[in-house]
């Protein structure tokens, strides 16, 4: 028995269990990806045997929830099982219990779109009290303190279109509504903050507004492209030069239709949407799947806590663990899939959670604040973790930042790194002395179920393909908790049709 390989046996009792040998179609096998170490039980809510399933979805995230719960909302006869190696549902959408003095988010927290998320029917089914980042603020804070700029204001208000430092002279040529002369022509790899430059205009004379369209989750001035400059450039210079042309600023407001598509945080924890969509859908935790056989008529798993036979599976990871091959399959998967996985980047985020005692940071004099952005510090953006939380006497403040300026913080030793959002806390309230009472964060690029927060890149297609007519595809690359859901659901669909 030794010499019998643990694939040979996979494979072999698929066979049997199938009633055919053949397999379908799809290259040569794949050696055993990384493992990631023994479970223990952890079967909540099983129905009859716990090793045979019409179903099993792999991830507890919101694709793999959403799949399961549709399958069974659809065809309650069917038996669905979800298996997740953590020991928790959620995959990246973390929320820590037990750090602070309230539930907090390590991971995703905000439900954007709000009443227009695919997600939005279960939040209010189940009466969770969601609430609106409905006032944020932008500033230049290192310039002078007579300067618009320096105070905070809405991204898109007039005062946003505006040259810290007044406007330089040598611009008025471009202006759309006067001589409205091209801009100079970008130099092969340039980048904006040396384009900017060259037009006489520094960082320390860079309009917030065009800062924050350019930067805002994504890179810094120095990494982004100097292609992108022109048109918000022009605007500034535009608006400067004719206030009355600039536009009316955006409106968010929860109550009214017209205006309340933004961010939203579910007060109390992200993770209640989840268990509330889950339902009694079966979940087997700290199960790690290692080897996938399957044929047409079926699919064995090898796993930390034994064998497990499906009619179909649901792949619910995200693509960076397929990327690594932690997974392997026999047959292989087709050269299409791989090649959208291996075609996948993380993005780099960094997000860190600072508690405080007290409430130390109310931009405008409000505690109903959402983003607070600092468009010459890093990390860049605040956020109100702790927005309208009953009860809670402290602040709850999330430093954010993408990018290569993410990376660099990344880069920090972890106290540094905590030091590195302290300092921001401590400019934006204007209190050099402030101190975190508790601090927490997580690596999500070296997690080793995810290997990143999210990303893009590869053919989302090729990765979404049903394989052997057996193995489904869901939440590959999807970066938000409802496009997640939404391919989940998606998934589902097709293999309902298909049974």
């Amino acid at each position: 028995m030794e010499n019998i390989s643990r694939r040979g046996l996979l494979m072999g009792g698929l066979a049997a269990a199938a009633g055919l040998a053949d397999v379908a179609a799809g290259g040569q096998p794949i050696g055993p990806g990384n493992g990631h170490g023994n479970g223990t039980p952890s079967l909540k809510h099983a129905k009859g045997d716990k090793n045979a399933w019409d179903v099993i979805v792999v991830g507890a995230g919101a694709a793999g929830i959403g799949a399961a719960r549709r399958l069974t909302d659809q065809n309650p006869d069917l038996r669905v099982v979800i298996v997740e190696a953590r020991d928790r549902i959620g995959g990246r959408m973390y929320t820590d219990r037990t750090s602070m003095g309230i539930p907090v988010e390590r991971g995703c927290e905000l439900v954007h779109g709000g009443p227009y998320a695919s997600t939005y029917p279960w939040i209010e089914q189940a009466g969770f009290d969601m609430r609106m980042f409905q006032n944020n603020y932008i500033r230049q804070a290192d310039a002078p303190m007579s300067s618009p700029a320096a105070q905070w204001h809405q991204w898109d208000s007039p005062t946003s279109w505006l040259f810290p430092l007044g406007m330089p002279e040598a611009l008025n040529p471009y202006d759309p509504a006067g001589q409205n002369l091209p801009l100079p022509t970008v130099v092969d790899g340039e980048m904006a903050d040396a384009y900017l430059l060259r037009l006489g205009v520094t960082a320390a004379n860079t309009p917030t507004g065009l800062n924050y369209e350019l930067t805002d989750d994504s890179e810094p001035l120095y990494a982004t492209a100097a292609a992108r400059v022109a048109a918000p450039l022009r605007d500034c210079i535009r608006y400067t030069l004719h206030p009355d042309q600039a536009p009316e600023p955006e409106i968010l407001d929860p109550n009214d239709s017209r205006y309340d598509d933004g961010d939203y945080k579910i007060i109390g924890g992200y993770d209640q949407l989840l268990h509330f969509v889950a339902g009694d859908v079966p979940v087997m935790l700290r199960t790690v799947v290692q080897e996938v056989g399957y044929t047409t008529n079926g699919v064995e798993l090898l796993t930390s806590k034994g064998t497990m036979f499906g009619r179909r599976v649901v792949f619910a990871v995200p693509a960076g663990v397929m990327q690594r091959r932690d997974i392997a399959f026999t047959p292989g998967l087709p050269a299409a899939k791989w090649a959208a996985f291996d075609a996948f980047e993380y993005h780099d985020i960094f997000k860190c959670v600072l508690e405080f005692k007290e409430r130390v940071f109310t931009p405008n004099g409000t505690d109903n604040w959402g983003y607070a952005e600092s468009m010459d510090h890093f990390p860049t953006t605040l956020w109100n973790a702790s927005i309208a939380y009953p009860g809670y006497k402290g602040q709850v403040i999330v430093g954010w930042e993408t990018g290569a300026a993410a990376r660099e913080l990344h880069a920090l030793p972890l106290e540094q790194k905590y030091q590195a959002v302290l300092e921001v806390v401590r400019k934006s309230a204007g209190d050099p002395g402030l101190q975190y009472h508790k601090a927490v964060m997580t690596d999500w690029a070296n997690e080793p179920y995810s290997w990143g927060p999210y990303g893009s890149g590869g053919s989302s297609s090729d990765m979404a393909a049903t394989v052997g007519g057996v193995l489904y595809w869901a939440g590959m690359r999807t970066s938000t908790v409802s496009s997640s859901y939404s391919s989940g659901v998606t998934q589902a669909d097709q293999l309902l049709l298909a049974l």
